[in-house]
């Protein structure tokens, strides 16, 4: 009998083994957006935490499946047992067992509070032992061929990035660089960080609840309209890392997405420099020139800022250095070669921080694809393409919530949607 019910039971635990080993392998747990790839010390922490409540569990488990299965065996019932007297329950209501129940319960929340507590506030702001060495001066150059990189007022603060949500992308700014909205230099979508360098993270929403959340460097911290939140980050590996709104705040929620930059410190410094310039002309009676004229005359100066072109737009990302991205439409399309992608990855090990290069031809095609598909109504076309990022704001005034701005819908024909790709594609 007990040999019957031993097999039965391996029957069906065997298979469910087996098929949770085949999903546990190295690869598997290092995909793009994997919390079990720590490339920084928030996430390790973080890390750490989710594991000690691992641990926990699987000890509970153990000890109330293993009772349960005692019991099972022990107490079953057998030919004959009803002629036996009733098992009398002498545990019940025994206050020894109910205080020793009572304290392993608090033990167990004891065991898993103190490292959560000591998460949050180790995670609210750069420990006081990693400041010295974050210090701007300590790892970038104030002044560099008589060029100022930030005022001497910062010089021995750590370095601060603002980020904002909006429905449905990230806004970056770097205000001790000057690189700001108001400026008009901030960045959209792709936040870039030195490596080793602890970074201050200021939250906040310009319309609902969002999430910021770099899986494999930190996170989660929500970004809240009309309150500031703020977090550190560091990174101490170089990559292309993947970010997402981690709040549902809308239709395009799952679009939301972001991407991290980690640089060597020198070349993050180049990238800031980069950053400031102004965005160069197009070449006199060049496709790109007639975009730079369509952009002006389809309104979209309105709500994008293109540096040293166009200067009113600051409701939309800023497509000063649009070119120089990697991804599209609040990360949502890659401007990358999908095989190049595939190929520089496996070429790294499986390290999915490797990336391939801008490809120019994807990008246009990101761009046309984006464009024309945002609310816009083709002139050839029978009925409007289908948004690549549903309910996004593009070229739908009525959802600015300004008085007096009816709902619009830009007409572009194929012939205006390639000017105006060229014209961006010069933005670098």
């Amino acid at each position: 009998m007990m040999s019957r019910f031993i097999a039965r039971v391996g029957l069906l635990v065997l298979p469910v083994i087996a098929l949770l080993t085949a999903g546990c392998s190295e690869a598997d747990l290092k995909v793009r957006q994997s919390t079990f790839d720590a490339k920084g010390p928030v996430a390790r922490m973080q890390y750490d935490i989710f594991m000690d409540s691992v641990y926990l569990v699987t000890v509970l488990f153990a000890i109330v499946g293993g009772l349960l299965v005692y019991a099972v065996i022990r107490f079953r019932a057998r030919p004959g047992d009803e002629n036996k007297p009733a098992i009398v329950e002498d545990g019940h209501g025994n206050p020894v067992t109910e205080i020793l129940l009572i304290v392993a319960s608090i033990g167990a929340l004891v065991f898993l509070a103190i490292p959560t507590l000591k998460g949050i506030w180790y995670q609210d702001d750069v420990p006081e032992d990693r400041v010295p060495a974050g210090r701007l001066s300590v790892w970038y150059p104030r002044v560099e061929g008589g060029v100022e990189n930030y005022a001497e007022a910062v010089k021995d603060q750590v370095l601060e990035i603002d980020v904002v949500g909006k429905q449905w992308w990230f806004r970056f700014e770097y205000p001790q660089f000057g690189l700001t909205n108001d400026g008009r230099r901030s960045v959209p979508n792709e936040l870039v960080i030195p490596k080793g360098v602890p970074v201050r993270i200021n939250l906040r929403s310009e319309d609902v609840i969002h999430s910021f959340w770099i899986p494999k460097v930190a996170g989660k911290v929500d970004l809240m309209p009309g309150r500031r939140n703020r977090m550190w980050i560091q990174a101490d590996e170089t990559g292309h890392y993947y970010g997402q709104c981690a709040e549902f705040c809308g239709d395009s929620h799952a679009y939301m997405l972001f991407r991290c930059e980690v640089l060597e410190p020198a070349d993050f410094a180049r990238w800031v420099r980069a950053q400031k310039q102004d965005a160069p002309e197009p070449p006199a009676g060049s496709k790109a020139a007639e975009g730079k004229a369509l952009f002006a005359a389809k309104t979209c100066a309105m709500c994008h800022n293109v540096s040293g072109h166009f200067g009113a737009g600051a409701f939309g990302p800023d497509l000063t250095h649009v070119a120089s991205r990697k991804s599209l439409a609040g990360a949502w399309l890659d401007n990358r070669n999908p095989e190049a992608q595939r190929a520089a990855e496996a070429a790294a090990g499986g390290n999915t921080e490797a990336s391939a290069p801008v490809d120019r031809a994807v990008q246009k095609a990101n761009l046309i694809r984006w464009i024309g598909s945002s609310g816009v109504l083709h002139a050839e076309a029978a009925e409007p393409t289908r948004d690549v990022k549903p309910g996004n704001r593009m070229h739908y005034y009525k959802m600015f919530n300004v008085a007096g701005l009816n709902e619009t819908k830009t007409k572009l024909t194929p012939s205006e949607l390639d000017a105006l790709a060229e014209y961006l594609l010069t933005l670098k």
